[in-house]
């Protein structure tokens, strides 16, 4: 009983409840709202390397520390909405710099900024009832690492910058696909949502997904093998598909669309294994559009494809959306979808 009282006073506390938005946070690169979920995604991060582990943590602090200094609604905040941007985008930036006081600097930076660009795209998207998901994560990499080729301080530290180079035609490639190519890349579908790789990464973080959601761990299950799939049938390197490259936007895809943003159905299964489909060419193309520049697609296609299949959402009369503000996990959403509906806001559920 000590014990127990002990855990609720620290929850409590502002210390506590800090700590507990920050891996809400983290829990919500999957879109789960769980702090003990963000809890298992951090330990798989740090599998795969303590490092992004550590700026994972600092990342998701500075992002939600600033959006809590600028006054983001504390239902907001305790729900890890201002968080996980700044976690993707801290463990992005540590590829692309040296490891010293620079990077540093640069992630409390960018994580500061991406929390500003949340709520300018949640403002912006929420009359239309879409979420902002990752959009703000991709555009503050984007724009962190274009600059890179402008600062002199920090461009002599770039290690792996992508080399800007015109886009060039695939050739047929003469690896063969082998069973361990399908395990490993279907594992790492889950740990490169995160930038990371490892078998076992990428079962600790299904693992925390299924901590909070069954369907939505089962929907990222079905979008990693989707991913590979498609990537196998349209020609992807083995390489590429065994490194988990072409899963991990269709795992989120399949999250987002399965269950969470529309109410599961067997309509709503089939459309989010199409949008998985879809995520895939949609990287294939953005990979040709960003070449010239040298720019990374991370997440984009997942944000792409998920606003795509979204603001259809009005015509698309045979599936049943869901209000971002109203989404749970789709178990709830399922337990909720007797509710009646507003005839004035038929993306939510009614009173």
């Amino acid at each position: 009983m000590g014990g127990h009282g002990a855990g609720a006073a620290l929850r409590a506390s502002s210390v506590g409840s800090f700590a507990e938005w920050v891996l809400r946070g983290i829990g919500q690169v999957f879109l789960q709202n769980n702090p003990l979920t963000g809890a298992l995604f951090l330990l798989g991060i740090s599998l795969s390397s303590w490092v992004a582990g550590v700026f994972a943590v600092i990342g998701t602090v500075c992002a939600t520390g600033t959006a809590m200094l600028l006054g983001v609604p504390r239902d907001s905040l305790a729900r890890g909405l201002f968080g996980f941007n700044g976690t993707l985008t801290a463990i992005d930036l540590t590829f692309y710099l040296r490891h010293d006081w620079h990077l540093l600097a640069f992630v409390v930076l960018a994580s500061a900024a991406s929390s500003v660009l949340t709520a300018t795209l949640q403002n912006f998207l929420n009359s239309n009832h879409v979420p902002s998901l990752t959009a703000a994560f991709v555009a503050t990499t984007w724009l962190f690492l274009a600059g890179l080729k402008q600062f002199a301080n920090l461009s002599g530290s770039r290690t792996a910058v992508i080399r800007a180079h015109l886009p060039h035609e695939a050739t047929p490639t003469a690896a063969s696909l082998h069973p361990q190519d399908l395990l490993t890349g279907f594992f790492n579908g889950f740990a490169e949502v995160l930038l990371q790789s490892g078998v076992w990464a990428g079962i600790v973080i299904l693992l925390g997904i299924l901590v909070n959601s069954r369907i939505s761990a089962a929907a990222a299950a079905v979008g990693s093998l989707v991913g590979f799939g498609t990537a196998w049938v349209l020609g992807f390197p083995v390489q590429v598909m065994a490194g988990g490259l072409s899963g991990y936007n269709s795992v989120l895809t399949l999250i987002a669309l399965g269950g969470l943003y529309y109410l599961l159905s067997i309509r709503s299964a089939l459309f989010a294994v199409f949008g998985g489909i879809l995520s895939v060419v949609v990287s294939g193309a953005l990979a040709t559009v960003l070449a010239p520049v040298g720019l990374p697609i991370v997440t984009a296609p997942f944000v792409v494809t998920t606003w795509i299949c979204l603001f259809a959402a009005s015509s698309l009369t045979g599936l049943r959306p869901i209000h971002p503000d109203d989404a749970g996990t789709p178990e709830h959403n399922l337990q909720h979808a007797g509710r009646t509906w507003d005839s004035t806001e038929p993306h939510r559920f009614g009173t």
